[in-house]
């Protein structure tokens, strides 16, 4: 079960610093967190592995090029919203250049694929996909038992009480564990996250 979390808001350090290319660490974070984003939202819409590796690349690209001219204007937009469109840009042409006269079903609804708007089905699979990135990048700093008591009380409702019971530890601790982790939490996806301003330009 996915907890009930508020939206974070992103500081914009990550993509501040995909400004500088060379900077392969902050990089290497953009292309492990959102780059499986991209793969699985464009599998689960039908397009084979192979290319769906591809269109990661050619969204990767994208935000490369587009990072030269980047500025932090909330006016703008969010960044989430822009990848989105990027996103569905580059799918709407894949399926355009798979059609054929003789295979008419290869096309894809341009209603799911197309528009540069906001998509609330891809910032759905996008939270949920940055709130495991973040639990999995957060979770080696956690003594497993708090972490199974976060568990149990956060991501799975379960009462305080019956946790403590069912691990052998205070409900004091349980208690403890549940706000540090949250916090914890909190602030990886904010790290993460994408509710910056989008890019300048089209995508």
């Amino acid at each position: 079960m996915v907890p009930d979390l508020p939206s974070p808001t992103t500081r914009g350090s990550l993509l501040g610093r995909l400004r500088d290319s060379a900077d392969g660490v902050s990089w290497e974070l953009f292309v492990r967190t959102y780059g499986p984003a991209v793969y699985h939202f464009c599998r689960r819409r039908g397009v084979q592995d192979s290319d769906a590796v591809d269109l990661v690349q050619e969204v990767l690209a994208q935000v490369v090029v587009s990072m030269r001219s980047f500025e932090y204007d909330p006016a703008r937009g969010r960044f989430r919203d822009w990848l989105g469109a990027v996103t569905r840009s580059k799918l709407a042409r894949h399926w355009r250049t798979a059609a054929r006269p003789d295979q008419p079903g290869a096309a894809a609804d341009p209603d799911q694929v197309g528009g540069n708007g906001v998509d609330a089905e891809w910032a759905s699979e996008l939270d949920v996909h940055l709130l495991h990135a973040a639990l999995n990048a957060i979770r080696g700093g956690f003594d497993p038992t708090n972490w199974r008591a976060f568990e149990r009380t956060r991501m799975d409702s379960e009462p305080a009480a019956e946790v403590a019971a069912a691990l052998g530890i205070p409900v004091a601790q349980v208690y403890v564990a549940k706000s540090r982790i949250a916090k914890r939490l909190a602030d990886e996806l904010r790290h993460l996250s994408d509710d910056t301003p989008r890019l300048a330009g089209p995508p």
